[in-house]
């Protein structure tokens, strides 16, 4: 049995709409790994099944991941790490603090951020406060800004990799430093004495 990327593709599809869930996909994996007949000519497709077969050691099978691996599967395109790994940001970080004259302060990911409630829209920004207990001292928010008392909900700040995790890569700038990025690779930083004296 040849197993084809539309195959897989055809899989993705039936997890994200609801009609199969996660032991189907692992079951699928197990079968094609262990099986004698199934074969496939793919790296793609071998990372694919062996990340579907051992969950525990790889990514979560979760929405968020399946269109990943959907997305890897039609074009090639795998952010699967981006999207699940806090420390493959790290370089990242330190060069974008470089590059702005920031010393790099890396925050504790399991700390709270104020995020606001929609981080869909363009362009998106970020700010960082001195730290409290608990907190980062880190503040995101896409499109206007707003004054209402509810704009910004906390999380941890590990949830941005699979909400945005390109956010992340601007996290070890220093107290008083802002950004401003939007998706179509537009980035602006500097810093913000009146923030640092707050």
């Amino acid at each position: 049995m040849e197993i084809t990327r539309k195959d897989l593709i055809e899989l993705c599809d039936k997890f994200l709409s609801g009609a199969i869930g996660k032991s189907e996909i692992e079951d699928y994996a197990w079968n094609a790994m262990s099986s004698d007949e199934a074969n496939w000519d793919d790296k793609i497709i071998s990372d694919t099944l062996f990340e579907w077969d051992n969950e525990s050691i790889n990514f979560p099978i979760n929405s968020r991941n399946m269109e990943l691996w959907r997305k890897r599967l039609t074009d090639n395109e795998d952010r699967l790490i981006e999207h699940n790994f806090w420390n493959s940001h790290i370089e990242i970080q330190k060069e974008i603090c470089k590059k702005y004259d920031s010393q790099w302060k890396p925050i504790n990911k399991i700390l709270k951020i104020g995020i606001s409630k929609n981080l869909t829209l363009n362009p998106l920004n970020g700010l960082r406060h001195n730290s409290e207990q608990g907190t980062t001292g880190w503040f995101i928010w896409s499109g206007e800004y707003s004054e209402d008392e509810n704009f910004f909900e906390p999380i941890c700040a590990e949830h941005l990799l699979q909400i945005r995790p390109e956010i992340i890569n601007y996290l070890g700038l220093d107290v008083g430093f802002r950004f401003l990025i939007d998706s179509n690779d537009y980035e602006d930083v500097w810093f913000d004495k009146n923030i640092s004296e707050i």
